[in-house]
């Protein structure tokens, strides 16, 4: 996420953004001197975006169609961070087809090394569970290490539902931006990067001794065939897919806007459990209000 997940109703988004300006113009200079305290420690953010599809653990949990996101993060000490999100996806009722809850603490023990952990909750409502996914939480624990050439970040993550599983991922990027442009009040940042991912999948053999591997529950239904031939139901932890990613980032003091295209190479190819694959491409745009 790069899966973030995102929030409410877009016209509440846009109302809150207004207020929010209209307050910070109108404020007393006691007032001000009391908000620079305060950001000091606090942080607020404020998102929208779109994606052609929302792929979470090597799986979609958009259903393969494009959705509209919004969200609100509130950050303390630039370590600890808290959001909620809400997804829409389009031709889909009710409006708000997923939300999610998170929470994101990183400490950076030096100039090449840091860590990370992270849990969220994703839920959508009932009558969308059969098409996209059952409420689950997940967690995720991370190491960065800073290569200067490359950093990598490896991850170990836990998602807890109606079934439960485990992955590994490992990506190196290299990060690096444009001297500043536009009176010296705005930058691009790039961050391309190779995402490895390791999860559960779902291993089915049948009589004649064909082998082939799929997405594991959760994120899909268990199909098992009734058909003349036996078939053999397993599960074994193995790699899922490369990830290719590069974001495009136009940076200004208190505002930026992102442009990500990914393209998936799934390690396996199963018609019963298909697997995401191809170009994805994310758009989001961020306010800080102080």
């Amino acid at each position: 996420m790069r899966c973030y997940g995102k929030y409410p109703h877009f016209a509440s988004l846009v109302f809150f953004l207004i207020s929010s300006c209209i307050l910070l113009k109108g404020q007393t200079s006691e007032q001000a001197l009391e908000k620079d305290s305060i950001s000091s420690k606090y942080s607020l953010y404020g998102s929208a975006g779109y994606g052609s599809n929302l792929v979470y653990m090597g799986s979609t949990i958009s259903g393969n169609l494009p959705y509209y996101s919004s969200s609100i993060t509130l950050g303390y000490s630039g370590n600890l961070f808290l959001s909620a999100s809400a997804s829409h996806i389009p031709g889909e009722s009710p409006f708000v087809a997923f939300y999610s809850l998170s929470s994101s603490y990183r400490y950076v023990v030096n100039s090449w090394l840091d860590f990370s952990a992270d849990l969220s909750f994703f839920d959508t409502p009932g009558s969308l569970r059969s098409s996209l996914f059952n409420d689950f939480i997940f967690i995720n624990f991370s190491s960065g290490f800073d290569w200067k050439l490359l950093y990598t970040k490896l991850s170990f993550s836990g998602l807890l539902s109606t079934e439960n599983s485990g992955y590994i991922q490992i990506r190196n990027s290299h990060y690096f931006q444009t001297p500043p442009f536009f009176k010296e009040k705005a930058f691009l940042s790039f961050d391309p990067g190779i995402n490895l991912l390791f999860g559960r999948l779902v291993k089915i053999e049948t009589s004649g001794s064909t082998t082939k591997y799929g997405n594991a529950p959760p994120f899909v239904q268990l199909k098992k065939k009734q058909t003349g031939i036996t078939y053999s139901y397993s599960y074994v932890f193995g790699m899922m897919d490369t990830e290719f990613s590069l974001p495009v980032t136009l940076n200004f003091d208190n505002f930026s806007f992102e442009a990500e295209a990914v393209y998936i190479l799934p390690s396996y190819t199963n018609a019963d459990y298909p697997a995401p694959k191809g170009f994805n491409f994310n758009l989001i745009a961020i306010f800080r209000f102080f």
